[in-house]
């Protein structure tokens, strides 16, 4: 029976080996019924499972005893407890008494390198880890550690899954006379985060300035590169929060009072997608250009509107158009109502010629999205429109169709700034 304490440094390999050799007899062997008492309830699978290989190799003859032998094999086994075998039938009881003295243990957690948020984040998760295992351990004698340090990684892991999805771990037991410590590193786990992709999408700010804040997004969101996939994912709603709260305090989306909607989705490559829209303004700008369709020139083009009301989603807007080759204008005043998702109804006057159109619009905010406008003026009998796809946040292309006079139909090229 083992009797001495180990003294000092690592589980010996000798006591590693024994629990490999343990648990391989215990999925080898079918399962009896067999009952323990005296041992924690996390460590009780583990006894059970290994009295039952000895029970199943003992002979059941009438000159053997067999809760003798079980019992002094169970001494020898199981390091730091009197083992008493009480028979049951083929039911016994086996209970289980400490002799060694409990011994004051200590746990560190070594914790991985991260940087800002993630760091946080990390500690947060870990903080009341070391409390959750010396109460594990701390109704156990210290040799039992020799044997039981399988069982109780189980345990921690268990924990550590629920705590720290997608993180793995290395235990570590160094038993000393007067002291048992446990230390525990943690390293990222697969998939880990590689790189993370914001994208700003919006109907009310440039494309410019979105492009800013997507540069400005990404070192902000570093400190997520080399973490745990599922880790990331238990953390969804700081991520979303802290980036939300860093497009708020940027001046450009503060000074034009803009609702910021966020959603997370983490993966290798994750993707940040964020609904950036001001409530009380809108502002584009653009350059055209026209293939197929003579009489036509590059020109640049503004708009401006001004939402009085939230609740029906109304808007004011003043356009303008600079032709690059004469440098004529053209300047529109009019109204419009969302009637409902991206779809837009309204009326504009025009000038110079002093005419109003009809017009209609279904716009998706999103990028690789086809969109429709139509204009209309019944006092000119003209007729504008086109049908486009957005390649990316910039560049949208268009079959474009006007007539006035005659039919004409070509393409339009724009590049939203």
């Amino acid at each position: 029976m083992l009797t001495e304490k180990t003294r000092t440094g690592h589980i010996s390999d000798l006591a590693k080996c024994f629990s490999v050799i343990l648990l391989a007899l215990i999925f080898a062997v079918p399962s009896y019924a067999l009952s323990v008492a005296g041992v924690p309830e996390w460590l009780e699978p583990a006894v059970i499972r290994s009295l039952n290989a000895v029970w199943s190799e003992i002979p059941n003859e009438p000159e053997i005893d067999r809760e003798g032998t079980l019992e002094l094999v169970a001494q020898r086994l199981f390091a730091g407890y009197y083992v008493r075998v009480e028979p049951n039938r083929d039911k016994p009881v086996v209970f289980f008494t400490p002799y060694d003295e409990n011994i004051s243990a200590d746990v560190r957690i070594i914790k991985p390198e991260l940087r800002e948020f993630a760091q946080e984040w990390f500690d947060a998760d870990v903080s009341g880890l070391p409390a959750e295992i010396l109460r594990l351990i701390n109704k156990i004698p210290q040799s039992a550690l020799t044997w039981s340090d399988e069982a109780l990684r189980e345990r921690i892991s268990s924990i550590v899954k629920e705590i720290l999805p997608g993180w793995e771990f290395s235990m570590q037991i160094f038993l000393a006379q007067s002291s048992t410590s446990i230390n525990l590193s943690f390293r990222p786990g697969n998939p880990m985060i590689l790189a993370v992709k914001p994208a700003l999408y919006s109907r009310t700010i440039p494309a410019i300035l979105r492009s800013d804040l997507e540069a400005r997004l990404i070192p902000e969101l570093s400190p997520l590169i080399g973490v745990p996939v599922k880790w990331a994912e238990k953390h969804k709603s700081e991520v979303e929060e802290y980036s939300r709260i860093f497009l708020s305090e940027r001046h450009s989306i503060e000074n034009l009072r803009a609702k910021v909607n966020l959603k997370f989705k983490p993966g290798t490559v994750s993707n940040l997608e964020a609904g950036v829209d001001s409530e009380d303004f809108v502002f584009n700008l653009w350059v055209a250009a026209y293939a197929g369709i003579e009489g036509r020139y590059p020109e640049i083009g503004t708009f401006f509107a001004f939402r009085p009301s939230r609740k029906f989603n109304i808007e004011f807007y003043i356009e303008a158009l600079f032709s690059l080759s004469d440098f004529d204008e053209v300047h529109r005043l009019g109204g419009r109502f969302e009637v409902f998702n991206n779809v837009w109804l309204g009326a504009e006057v025009q000038w110079p010629e002093n005419k109003y159109f009809i017009r209609f619009l279904y716009n998706p905010v999103r990028v690789h999205r086809p969109y429709f406008w139509w204009r209309w003026s019944p006092e000119l009998d003209v007729h504008e429109m086109a049908l486009g796809y957005r390649l990316d946040d910039h560049v949208s292309i268009e079959l474009y169709y006007y007539t006035e006079d005659e039919d004409k139909f070509g393409l339009r090229g724009l590049w939203h700034l």
